[in-house]
């Protein structure tokens, strides 16, 4: 009987030290979110053929065609670097190491092979509440990638086809109308909604097309930066002209 308990509990001790030593299922264990709300999340499954489904933040892969992928926001604010690692702890640990965080986290240009997956990091200089920083960090397996960004990327996610602004007819603005209201066959569109639209260089998520492979999802992701990038310089462009335009005017002392 002594015999027998003896290696019950060397059983459960190894069990303990498999289970400590592993990548447990998020699913399967409960675990505390210290920062609550603190970053924005995108979940979504692709089958492979075209076709894509909102998911539940499980950070498991996919099988066979299928693949994953999981998007974090960063928020932008005056916060150190290392309490961005520890947003990105608090929502992709497990299954990810301390490693794949610094990658993804870290300053400066990065590239390489990471435990077996492809990890690239791009960062312009600049302090993160700046409107004009911009960084982008991905990991990506053969039926997964996870994102990192900072503030929200235009047209990175996707949404169902008749849902985009864009599609609509448009109408002339009516002062009696409010926006959004339907005028005759055309939807009107206020005139500061014109000239937001005016300094995309891209369409809305609706125009998205669905990506059936991992690497025209990151081909996807690199192309939505592209694009946020030129936005961005679209707007510098923008108030650097109406300063000059209102030191012609002598409007500044």
């Amino acid at each position: 009987m002594e015999l027998a308990e003896e290696d019950s509990n060397e059983e459960t001790v190894e069990i303990d030290r498999e289970s400590s030593t592993g990548f447990p299922l998020r699913e399967a264990h409960h675990y505390i979110t210290h920062f609550p709300g603190a970053v924005r999340k995108k979940a979504y499954r692709f089958d492979g053929s075209g076709r894509y489904f909102n998911k539940e933040w499980d950070l498991t892969e996919g099988s066979g065609r299928g693949f994953c992928w999981y998007h974090v926001e960063l928020p932008r604010g005056n916060q150190k670097l290392s309490l961005s690692a520890q947003y990105l702890i608090d929502v992709l640990c497990p299954p990810l190491k301390l490693q794949d965080i610094l990658s993804l986290v870290s300053n400066g240009p990065f590239c390489s092979h990471v435990d077996g997956a492809l990890f690239f990091r791009v960062n312009s200089p600049g302090p993160t509440s700046s409107n004009f920083t911009i960084r982008i960090a991905a990991r990506v397996t053969e039926n997964s990638v996870i994102t990192v960004s900072l503030g929200r990327v235009p047209r990175l996610g996707f949404s169902p086809t008749g849902q985009s602004l864009l599609s609509e007819i448009p109408s002339v603005e009516n002062p009696n109308l409010v926006s959004g209201e339907k005028e005759g066959n055309g939807i009107v569109i206020r005139e500061h909604v014109l000239e937001f639209l005016l300094t995309m260089n891209h369409s809305e998520e609706a125009d998205n097309p669905v990506p059936e492979t991992v690497s025209r999802l990151v081909v996807h992701v690199v192309d939505t930066h592209v694009d946020h990038l030129q936005d961005i310089l679209t707007k510098l462009e923008i108030e650097l002209d109406s300063v000059e335009l209102e030191l012609d005017k002598g409007n500044y002392n």
